[in-house]
């Protein structure tokens, strides 16, 4: 299945801000199961771009708008290919296989797994596996002792889907596992990171993946669904929102220990307004064949190493405060300190916000 699909972020703000420092996770991976074509990254106000990979192997836009300003909008448009088809499995046996993952038990006393996944089997920031999340780990091994890793990770997303409704506004982006088990509903963060907790209580290593359902026409926000490691399948994807297996339709974009390896947009900004975010993505089917991406090479960075410096168009500033005047082009830069009193240098409002996440 091939996408084009557009993700615009708009930060509106009641009065100028400065100094709003960011980095977003926007640009689609590359590897087994999907190829980022092609990808496109605009910002307004204009800003100096730098890309790098994190720890997790994750594309980062790093970027600053130091002058003042009183909206920002990230927009992020990617052509992407995966290598199934919308209703195939992308990873693991197919449909009618045999199951040929071992025990479970095997799995959560593998020294040498444990070793080479130790940050997906402890607790993380939303994940802190506590007795609630523990207990109901229990029970679903206690069904079947002997179960496959494979078949504990497809009855593990199966339960989130029977026991919990999909309702947005009743949790938040800062929502714990304990917070959704508590009132039984929520959203795709949610049931990704329950689903993470279940399969780290049971020894499976388990991570949180951010990306999109590449066929959604529009909607408010991304997507989000966890990976477990199988052998000798290795990382497969789970979207427990849905309940199944990620399939040609899921477009991955950044993977971590959770929601908090991931977000899309983390950053700062000094300044008295308040933010208000809008959230647009819209994805169209392109084709539904993938021969010809599929033999495209995937060009692999270390993890940490830069991947391209950019600036991203000329960018000339002038406030009409005459606080500063800034030009990237030309490389000439003026700036004059703003008096105490003045919009975004009280005291105040100098200790730097953090923008809304989505």
């Amino acid at each position: 299945m091939r996408y084009r699909i557009s993700h615009r972020t708009a930060y509106s703000y009641a009065e100028a801000i400065h100094e709003s420092f960011n980095e977003v996770r926007l640009r689609p991976m590359s590897g087994e199961t999907q190829n980022c074509l092609d990808f496109d990254l605009a910002i307004d106000p204009p800003a100096t771009v730098i890309t790098f990979r994190d720890f997790y192997g994750n594309i980062v836009h790093d970027f600053g708008v130091p002058y003042l300003h009183d909206h920002l909008t990230i927009e992020a448009i990617s052509d992407v290919m995966t290598f199934a088809l919308a209703d195939q499995p992308l990873a693991g046996p197919a449909d009618g296989a045999p199951d040929r993952s071992p025990s479970l038990a095997a799995v959560a006393t593998d020294p040498v797994l444990a070793d080479e996944h130790a940050e997906f089997l402890i607790p993380s920031t939303y994940v802190a596996m506590e007795s609630t999340s523990r207990e109901l780990a229990r029970a679903l091994l206690a069904t079947d002792p002997t179960i496959s890793a494979y078949a504990f990770l497809r009855g593990a997303g199966s339960y989130i889907r029977q026991h919990f409704t999909y309702q947005v506004g009743v949790t938040t982006v800062h929502s714990t596992v304990s917070d959704l088990i508590a009132g039984g509903s929520g959203v795709c963060q949610d049931f990704a990171h329950l689903l993470i907790s279940l399969c780290r209580h049971a020894g499976l290593p388990a991570r949180y993946v951010s990306g999109y359902l590449g066929d959604v026409s529009v909607s408010g926000a991304s997507h989000a669904w966890a990976e477990a490691f199988v052998p000798p399948y290795g990382w497969l994807g789970l979207d427990a929102t849905l309940g199944t297996p990620c399939t040609g339709r899921h477009v991955k974009i950044a993977v971590g220990r959770d929601y908090a390896d991931v977000s899309v947009v983390r950053g700062t900004y000094r300044g008295q307004a308040e933010a208000t975010l809008e959230v647009e993505v819209r994805g169209t089917i392109i084709d539904d064949g993938w021969g010809l991406a599929a033999a495209r090479p995937v060009v692999e960075h270390a993890r940490g190493e830069p991947v391209q410096y950019q600036t991203l168009g000329a960018m000339k500033q002038l406030q009409r405060l005459g606080a500063m005047t800034q030009s990237i082009g030309g490389m000439s830069q003026t700036m004059t300190l703003l008096p105490t009193g003045m919009p975004g240098r009280t005291e105040a409002s100098d200790v730097p916000r953090q923008q809304p996440q989505q």
